[in-house]
This record gives C-alpha cells, structure tokens and sequence, in this order.
C-alpha cells in the first residue's frame, strides 16, 4: 500500500486535472494498475485496524501438549490448576522448551481466552514489618493407589521478603497443626516475632469480644515454648493474612501442579522444601531484589529456636474389648498381646499412637489411622481430550498414573516403532472402553492378557474385555450324578428345525 499523500495526489490528478491513467502512474512512478485502483476509487472510509496473527515458530512443536494440558487442568478444581510460570518450567525440563517464558504466558492467555471464559482476580497490596509471618492451612490432590487423595498443605509466609515454606499433613487437627507449625520453624531456621493465623479450632477454643481468645491449652504450651505473638483474624475476614492466601494458592499451583504421587508424607514434604529453596531465586515482585537476599535480611530478624525440641502430643486413654481392640476417632486399633479389658494410656502424635500400660510402660506404637478424601480419576474426561489430540496423550500430566498396560499400549504407537498412525485408534479403543463404563483396571488387564499383535485390534480388546468381566463368564459344569446321562449329554440337533420352515423348491429359488 502507497502512502496516503500519493493516493490523495493520484485521485486529485485524476478528478480535477483530467489526466490519464498513464500520465499519473509516470508522474507519481507507480504501476498503470495501482493508479488506475486509486483513481477510481470510490469508498474511501477508512479501512478497520487488523492486528496480524504474531508467528510463534517455538511453540508450534508443544502446541498440543499446552492445550492438552490446559483442557486437563479445566477438569480439576480452579485452585489445582497450573498457571503460565508452571507450565513453562514442565516445557522447559520434560520436552526441552527454547523459547521464553513470555512467548508461553502469551501463548496461553489467547489459547484461555479461545477456550474458556477468561477470568480475572483483584490483589491488594500491603505492607508487612520484617520478621512477621502469617500460617494458613490449604488443600492439594494427590495420586495414591491410582485415586486422587486430598491432602491438607499447611503454609508459613513471611510478607516483607516473600519468602514461603510448605509441609503436607493428612489432617487439621491440633497434633498436625503444632507439628506443621514446628517443622516450618525448623526449615526457617527460626521463628517469627510475630504470626497472624485465623481462628482455626487447633488453636482457639472459643471467641470472644474484640480480640479476645481463648486458646487451647496445647496451642499456649507451643506458644509459649517459642516465644512468639500471635494475632487472630477477625472471624470470616480471611483477607486479613492476605500474603499467605495468596501464597497458598501459589504453593497449590506452582509446586503441587499437576497433581503429585503420595507415597508418603514425608516424602513429599521434602519435595515442598526443595521447591520452597528453589522459588527464592526468583525476583521480588515490588524490590526488584531475590527472595533469598531479602529472606537472608529477614531472618536475622527472628527470634532463635529453642534448645529443646518441642512434642505436639495429647495424652488419652482407652479399654480393650474382648478382642484385645480399642476405638479412637472411628478407627479401630488391635493390641492382641494384652488381655482384654484392660485401660491402656494414649500418647497421641501426629502420625502414630503410642500405647502404654496403666503404669507408663510402653507395649507397642500404631500409625495412626487417617481417612483421606478420596475418589476415583475421571479417564473418560481425559481420553476424551486425549482423543482430539492423539499425539499428546503420551504427553499428558496424567499419563504416568495410567496402569503399566495402558501407557505400554499407548507408547508403542510412535515415529520410532513405525506404527505412529496408530496413536490415534489406540487412545479411541480405550476411550471405547471406558464408555461402556469398563474400568482402566480392566482395560489394562485385558491388554496384559492379549499379544502385542492381537492388541493392534480394538475388537480384540473388546472381547477380551467380555471375556474377563465376572459377569459375563460362562459357569463350570456343576458336577452331580442325579441328572440322567441322556439328558447332561444330549446335544441338541438344530437341523430337526427346519421342518418348521416353509419348503422351497429348486424353482422357487430361482425364481
């Protein structure tokens, strides 16, 4: 396109001088064809802004598994899903990413708009004193045995310096809340002078006027052992430790996103100290400075840890039936060495009960029983996304917890085996499955029971899927002798049926 200056010139030329179409394109030195388009030009409103699609060369090659990804995410609780920062550090270490954390952010707040209704929060900003900290309490899915578990993630932040710390508890209650509090001290490598909680039942026993607490007595005993403040929330005013909800959710999103194995607490409380330690690289959001400068600054300004190490324990007590077992919060626990009826003391931690006789000695220790909130992975949703994108599958946040079968049979479908066409009709035939309401268990079983050459047909998988289900098992012959062998034996003639059927004669037929 010429620049306005010359169409104008071109039109006027034109309209008011009476010159030709060639006259104008050798004055103005452009083409007979752009003049003559110019001069007579008839509409000249002025054409409607169009932004050009910016080309991302980087992100065509992981596209589908960001989408794959986000569509994933869609089917969890908003608070469990990835934001930009987390999924571009998963591009980065499983596939090898190249381009930019901008190119990503970009990438993914379009593609969010595309696909669902785009959502926006409002932060406030405050000012925190250094050395002052603020717990809270949040939940994350895990993995276990196959099914999504929720786990209680309790978190200490400290405000002025943004610094953050993370451990995992199966519950809230005073033993998990103390022993959290104790092992987050214990990673800070001190204690805040002062902490802002709300007015959760682990520490407040009741509320009175104003700020008046009263707290439990094992909430003081801590308290008192660390020497630290403690500030209440207003009831129902969250937003008055508004870093650590922030941080929380931060917590659930960047180091608990997508959901991660549970194979112990332990486990994965090591895991959130090696991420907490990793996220102070980062810059501070309003200094411009590293966490871990400003954390180093901040932590001089704690009050030093105790000498002696403080235990988050209740003591209780209970009597033996006669199956030498007792109940404590809804579990029952055995003791089959003691007689029965007999009163035995309860020291009660966070992971285990301690049991003794009436005389203080110890007879045995038992984990303690957790009911975790649990439920089953929805595969259908995911081979429904996974459906539309094939190639992704393999790619999936989710794909590791797929039975061994399953991802034996999904990953043998690539470039390197020859047979990637087949990625496709695979990730349907389980889809298939799953929609006829078989589980992924049996799926998988059916595939362990099939070779690697029958499995290349769905409707193998189908049968053996039949095959396999209880209910449609052919019984075993019941064996018995009062049934007369002419009858166990006999085996019907079909062909004494077609008596029933009408003759048809040879010209019949033919005709």
């Amino acid at each position: 396109m010429i620049a306005m200056p010359v169409q104008h010139y071109i039109k006027h030329a034109y309209e008011n001088e009476d010159a030709s179409i060639n006259e104008i394109a050798r004055r103005t030195g452009v083409c007979w064809r752009t003049a003559a388009k110019y001069a007579r030009e008839t509409d000249w409103n002025a054409p409607m802004p169009t932004t050009r699609a910016r080309r991302r060369p980087v992100m065509d090659a992981v596209a589908e598994i960001v989408d794959t990804w986000l569509l994933e995410d869609r089917l969890l609780p908003r608070k469990d899903r990835r934001n930009a920062a987390a999924i571009y550090r998963a591009l980065c270490k499983e596939h090898g990413f190249k381009g930019g954390a901008r190119t990503v952010r970009e990438y993914i707040q379009k593609r969010k708009q595309e696909l669902f209704k785009s959502e926006g929060n409002v932060y406030v900003e405050l000012d925190h004193p250094v050395g002052e900290a603020q717990v809270d309490f949040g939940t994350a899915h895990c993995v276990r045995d196959g099914k999504l578990v929720e786990v209680e993630v309790l978190v200490l932040s400290f405000p002025w310096s943004n610094a953050g710390f993370a451990v995992p508890m199966p519950s809230e209650n005073t033993e998990c809340f103390l022993e959290g509090l104790k092992r987050l001290f214990e990673q800070a490598g001190g204690v805040p002078t002062r902490l802002v909680l709300d007015n959760a039942s682990a520490a407040v026993v009741s509320i009175g006027e104003g700020e008046e607490r009263e707290l439990t007595e094992a909430f003081m005993r801590f308290q008192s052992h660390y020497r630290f403040r403690a500030d209440f929330c207003a009831p129902a005013r969250g937003n008055e430790k508004g870093n650590v909800e922030t941080k929380v959710g931060y917590t659930r999103r960047q180091w608990l996103c997508p959901p991660q194995p549970l194979n112990s607490f332990e486990e994965l409380a090591e895991q959130l100290a090696a991420e907490a330690l990793s996220d102070m690289e980062r810059v501070h959001y309003k200094l411009g400075r590293k966490i871990t400068e400003l954390w180093q600054e901040e932590r001089a300004a704690l009050l030093s840890l105790p000498g002696a190490a403080f235990e988050a324990v209740r003591h209780d007590s209970a009597v033996l039936n006669n199956y030498a077992q007792f109940r404590f919060e809804k579990a029952t626990y055995s003791v089959p060495q003691e007689k029965p009826k007999q009163k035995m003391l309860l020291s009660v931690f966070w992971d285990r009960l301690e049991v003794r006789s009436k005389e203080g000695e110890l007879l045995t220790t038992l984990p303690r029983h957790y009911m975790l909130k649990e439920q089953p992975i929805d595969w259908l949703a995911y081979f429904e996304i996974y459906s539309r994108r094939p190639r992704a599958a393999v790619h999936s946040s989710m794909f590791r917890y797929l039975p061994e079968a399953v991802r034996t049979y999904l990953a043998e479908a690539t470039a390197e085996h020859g047979n990637a066409s087949e990625r496709g009709p695979r990730v349907r035939a389980v889809r298939n499955a799953l929609m006829k309401s078989y589980s992924i268990e049996q799926v998988a079983d059916a595939l362990e029971a099939l070779s690697p050459e029958a499995r290349t047909n769905p409707a193998n998988i189908e049968l053996k899927l039949y095959a396999l289900c209880p209910e449609n098992r052919v019984p075993e012959p019941i064996a018995e002798n009062y049934t007369p062998p002419q009858v166990a034996l006999y085996d019907p003639d079909a062909a004494v049926y077609d008596r029933l059927l009408p003759v048809r004669t040879e010209e019949a037929v033919t005709r």
